[in-house]
């Protein structure tokens, strides 16, 4: 199941969330005072103590969290000539002994701006003053409607609180409600998400350099309108190849992938430790071959094999451009995707609605057109990724490489992706780290603020068969204040056996290796290596490459 339908899940066990709860002196609205936003106005602030509350667990995600004391208050501001309400809701620890003295911006998912509660307890379990942020329009993952107005023209006040103005304004209320709280500004402040909170930690270092001392940002989706987008893809490919290949035949296509490159980092582990390093998987050669799926014997066919592959390939014009890169071999892609194989070998694509709700309510604006996603054409889809990278990417995409002026704050940028991520495929934050690169003046000066790291193995957000980070924000601590710059993540999982397994996760674009002495599941039996010729990091293979395409490499 994906992270964000386990999250909606844990959302709708609100109500399992329990409490007991008094009144105390300090935290009451009387205590604060409105915080000075830039280009806001705050219309109220009330605070209520909260003791004793218990939240749920999210399984793979989040453990349950018991016991929590804060105090929460919620501010509602408006931007002056918009009409709209937002809501900033910080939780502050009771009391300054159980404040770990820094601030921490949580970051939202998919729809929402913010996941408010989702987000806050974590951050109050580790001591941390948190804020969260709706944006100014219900709390909702999967819905876009709130982009629009009753007359279907587009809400821009909100995109753009969504997009950015939301992000820095819940910065400005929490540093300052802690502030006035304990009597002091907090030492430091760091913005923590994943996914979109991921892109919005992108944003925030290319917009407000300076605001915030670290950002931590995963899987983050740079390119937002292109995100939205990549999900309708494979039924694209799909149709354009003839045929629809069902679950079953991808899962039997990525098992064949990481049999033939599982061992390219020293260990057969089940995880392919470099997929970019798998460059002689071609599903053409599986032609004729044949599988199991549902009971039937399915002979795999020219038009289902070059199906898969321009799915893996990514959204790529008839004119030969690929917009957008998709996910490497051996990702599962069964996520979103839902096509069977009944006992007559009829394959059939299941409400794949979920997928269309930014090309339907947003491009679109929910008209009367017929709009069909499994039955849309190269051309149709084309087209609308023209329409929506015009109309939304200048506000939507975190794709600016200068940041120099983030870099001169001082602040750090700490990210990491993993490889099996079939939502936003890892190989577009590896581009935009290379676009870093040459503006800023290579690998080596890059990492000096910003560092990227990637999990083998590892789904969107979590997940998947290779271990994930442990605990990335407190490396990130450990390197803005008090100066160790991580050369590696340290991550774990444990496997099917139920053994638990280590990796130390490598700094871009190192790649793990199997140092083939002791057991592959402790950390410290492997190594990273430099990929040949990458000695100057990433943006240099990315020229060669492009020199290579273009019949101008050198042999």
């Amino acid at each position: 199941m994906s992270p964000f339908l386990l999250l909606q899940l844990w959302a709708c066990l609100g109500a399992a969330i329990t409490e007991n709860s008094h009144n105390t002196q300090n935290c009451d609205a009387s205590t604060f005072t409105a915080p000075d936003v830039p280009s806001a106005k705050v219309l109220s602030i009330t605070a209520e103590e909260r003791r004793n509350v218990d939240m749920p667990a999210a399984p793979g995600l989040l453990n349950p969290i018991t016991d929590l004391n804060f105090c929460d208050i919620k501010v509602y501001l408006t931007h002056p000539g918009t009409n709209d309400k937002v809501l900033v809701q910080t939780w502050l620890p009771l009391s300054e002994d159980l404040w770990n003295g820094r601030f921490q911006a949580t970051g939202g998912g998919a729809w929402a701006t913010g996941m408010l509660d989702i987000g806050l307890g974590p951050a109050i379990a580790s001591g941390y003053a948190a804020s969260s942020t709706t944006g100014g329009y219900p709390f909702d993952f999967f819905s876009a409607d709130w982009m629009l107005h009753k007359d279907k023209s587009i809400n821009w006040d909100l995109v753009h609180n969504f997009a950015t103005r939301s992000l820095a304004d819940q910065v400005y209320v929490g540093k300052s409600l802690a502030e006035q709280y304990y009597g002091h500004k907090p030492s430091y402040s760091y913005w923590n998400g994943c996914s979109q909170g991921g892109r919005q930690g992108y944003m925030m270092a290319q917009r407000y350099p300076g605001l915030l001392d670290g950002v931590m940002a995963a899987a983050p989706a740079i390119r937002l309108p292109s995100v939205f987008l990549f999900g309708i893809w494979p039924i694209v490919a799909m149709n354009e190849a003839g045929t629809l290949v069902s679950n079953c035949e991808f899962d039997w296509f990525a098992s064949k992938a990481l049999e033939e490159c599982d061992m390219l980092d020293g260990a057969k582990d089940g995880v392919m430790g470099d997929p970019e390093a798998c460059t002689s998987f071609d599903p053409l050669n599986y032609i004729g071959q044949k599988m199991e799926c549902s009971g039937l014997e399915i002979l795999v066919t020219e038009a289902v094999a070059e199906a898969v592959r321009r799915v893996h390939q990514g959204p790529t014009t008839p004119f030969g451009v690929n917009v957008f890169q998709g996910a490497p071999y051996g990702t599962p892609l069964n996520a979103f995707l839902s096509i069977t194989i009944d006992s007559n070998g009829v394959r059939t694509l299941n409400d794949p609605s979920m997928l269309d709700t930014f090309p339907r309510t947003i491009l679109l604006r929910h008209s009367k057109f017929n709009f069909n996603v499994s039955k849309l054409t190269a051309s149709e889809y084309f087209s609308l990724w023209a329409q929506a990278d015009e109309e939304f990417g200048w506000i939507l995409n975190s794709d600016n490489s200068d940041l120099s002026a983030f870099r001169d704050s001082g602040a750090k940028l700490l990210s990491w992706h993993g490889t099996n991520d079939h939502t936003i495929p890892h190989r577009n934050t590896i581009t935009y780290r290379q676009h870093v690169e040459r503006d800023i003046g290579g690998a080596k000066a890059v990492d000096d603020f910003y560092r990227l790291f990637l999990a083998p193995g590892v789904g969107h957000c979590g997940f998947g068969v290779g271990p994930a980070p442990k605990d990335p924000l407190e490396e990130l601590i450990a390197w803005v204040e008090r100066g160790e710059p991580p050369e590696t993540l340290a991550s774990e999982i444990k496997n099917q056996e139920g053994e638990l397994v280590t990796r130390n996760l490598c700094r871009y674009p190192r790649t793990p290796k199997y140092l083939a002495t002791g057991g592959m599941n402790n950390a410290s039996n492997w190594g990273c290596e430099m990929p040949d010729g990458e000695e100057e990091g990433g943006f240099a293979a990315e020229l060669k490459d492009n020199l290579k395409q273009a019949g101008l490499g050198l042999d």
